[in-house]
């Protein structure tokens, strides 16, 4: 075989050349295995955190996940959120800034505990405008698990700590102790189409505003539902949602005239637990035209907002129940395999390399050895 290499060609400094140029060939393949080996590691060792929604509880922007943070996980988040168009001033800013704190808290395997305050709510009259709802929330994972999909449901109650109900550009709420339920659902992809990791989220519920009414029947409450998909891309994580409330009961007002948006975000998972959320809504509803309805339910609500979230887990990852990180482990273990595969494949390269190498350094002091002095 080395015969061949070298058939129909002259000794000397031609010869030099082809196996200077060959030798230098070998190292840029080198250089670029090296850099395939180091680009695949870094997509592979992607960290796997969890991420809370504004509400607190795992999940994406407004849309819940079924499967809960895990035991003894914390999680503390804050999201700003900001709308401003001037074309609405009139006897209001034609503004609405939020600022939130988020709590949530791993219970067991299957449930966590979440609390939403809202230290700072626009109420279009004052530079600081006073505190907002309070709401606390518990999710329960199901046992119902079949394949990728995993159920649960979520309660929650609203305390009314705004000083002012109602604002405006934001979502309708009484100004009364209320409570909701909610059905959720995950389907998880990743197994399946390992190629295309997504991740499916339904949600949909029932909030009662005033808890002293009839249920089902008060003209105030509302159905509130979501959907959402996820995708991940090593260290950021995209998602997409659909939320909204859609009065229950109220036949003055139609579908298009309910609060509703989509939200487009990204999710940067950095180093120390930390994760920061960029998002942007945008509103799908049409200003209610329909009159006989009272004038609370006819609100403007914002056409877009900015939402940026700071997110920070306080318990390590490695804490995290074995059975809730089932999903995980198999992902892991996977990623694992490849590469042990893709370094399987380097080591045989360079194996490969080093012989061809020694080959060539072989012959090369034969070459030299049958060069007539000079």
């Amino acid at each position: 075989m080395q015969k061949g290499l070298y058939a129909g060609t002259s000794y000397g400094h031609t010869n030099n050349t082809h196996l200077w140029s060959s030798l230098s060939d070998m190292n840029v393949k080198r250089f670029i295995l090296f850099s395939l080996l180091l680009f695949s590691s870094l997509e592979l060792a992607a960290p796997a955190s969890g991420q809370t929604t504004i509400y607190g509880g795992r999940g994406l922007m407004r849309v819940f996940s079924a499967e809960p943070i895990g035991r003894s996980q914390f999680f503390v988040n804050t999201y700003f959120q900001t709308f401003l168009d001037p074309k609405k001033r009139r006897n209001s800013l034609g503004k609405d800034h939020t600022l939130t704190l988020g709590f949530t808290v791993g219970l067991t395997h299957s449930l966590e505990l979440t609390l939403l305050a809202t230290p700072y709510q626009d109420d279009q009259k004052h530079v600081w405008g006073p505190p907002g709802d309070t709401q606390i929330g518990i999710k329960l994972a199901l046992p119902l698990k079949v394949g990728g999909l995993s159920t649960g449901v979520r309660g929650f109650m609203i305390l009314p700590t705004a000083k002012n109900a109602n604002v405006a550009y934001e979502p309708f709420s009484s100004g009364k102790p209320g409570a909701g339920l909610q059905a959720l659902m995950t389907v998880d992809m990743t197994q399946s189409f390992p190629l295309v990791p997504l991740k499916l989220y339904l949600n949909f519920g029932y909030m009662d505003h005033m808890l002293n009414d009839s249920f089902f029947t008060a003209e105030q409450d509302q159905f509130i539902f979501g959907a959402g998909v996820k995708f991940p891309i090593r260290s950021l994580v995209f998602h997409t949602e659909y939320t909204g409330e859609v009065f229950a009961n109220n036949s003055n007002l139609a579908f298009a005239e309910n609060s509703s948006r989509i939200s487009q975000g990204v999710k940067f998972l950095g180093p120390w637990d930390i994760i920061i959320d960029l998002a942007a809504d945008i509103g799908l509803d049409k200003p209610a035209a329909i009159t006989g309805a009272p004038f609370y339910y006819q609100k403007d609500y914002a056409d877009w907002k900015i939402i940026l979230g700071l997110n920070y887990q306080f318990t390590s990852r490695s804490s995290q129940d074995p059975a809730l990180a089932t999903g995980s482990k198999r992902s892991d273990e996977r990623a694992r395999r490849e590469l042990d595969e893709i370094r399987g494949k380097r080591e045989g390269a360079l194996q490969s390399l080093q012989d061809m190498e020694k080959a060539l350094e072989e012959q090369k002091e034969e070459t030299e050895k049958k060069e007539p002095p000079k």
